[in-house]
């Protein structure tokens, strides 16, 4: 076996991005979900540099939304849970509730779509690279696309399931009701998950 085994590049956005011809989909409308912290909205856009997509550089701010409860709380609890073996603190678990968002129809570049990453010339290692300067280089870039997309849709890197980056274009927060589900510790799909996947509160 060789002592220096193989890397596979990490690929950027390519010089002259805004003149990739990407391909718009229709993103239906329909209920998605977002686990958060008990005293704030669901609906509420940032720019967190521990984001995946979140540039600091990105002229809109970005709300992150999951297709299904079990995804949301992969995507908020996930490391925890694999870096505490399969444990969560009571307190961290007790300071979150789940909401139900209405996203109306939208128009994004579908990163779970083979023809769209090889538009962009880029894979799933460089998106889901531990090095978020990468990925947030590729949020940044599809932001600023003369394309003009209300945001990315892309696949958990727990559950394959799908999830969406949102951007704030044309003030897209207002046109989106939202309902609280209940703190984590009173609903019924957050047990579930637990139990599902053998994790313990401490």
């Amino acid at each position: 076996m060789s002592n220096n085994p193989p890397v596979r590049p990490l690929r950027l956005p390519p010089p002259k991005f805004d003149e990739v011809k990407i391909t718009k989909t229709r993103q239906p409308a329909r209920n998605w979900f977002r686990v958060h912290q008990n005293q704030c909205q669901a609906l509420f856009f940032s720019l967190n540099a521990g984001h995946r997509f979140s540039h600091a550089a990105c002229p809109f701010k970005i709300l992150y939304v999951g297709v299904a409860v079990d995804t949301c709380l992969f995507e908020r609890f996930g490391d925890t849970i694999y870096n505490a073996k399969h444990s969560v603190a009571k307190s961290l678990w007790n300071y979150h509730s789940v909401s139900k968002l209405t996203i109306p129809e939208l128009k994004v570049c579908d990163l779970t779509n083979a023809s769209t990453l090889s538009s962009l010339s880029v894979d799933l290692t460089s998106l889901m690279h531990p090095d978020l300067s990468i990925s947030q280089a590729w949020g940044l870039a599809i932001q600023s696309h003369p394309a003009e997309f209300d945001g990315v849709k892309y696949k958990s890197r727990f559950n394959g399931k799908s999830c969406l980056a949102l951007f704030d274009r044309k003030s897209l927060g207002k046109r989106i009701p939202e309902r609280c589900l209940g703190e984590l510790t009173q609903e019924a799909s957050a047990a579930d998950w637990l139990a599902k996947h053998d994790i313990s509160l401490y």
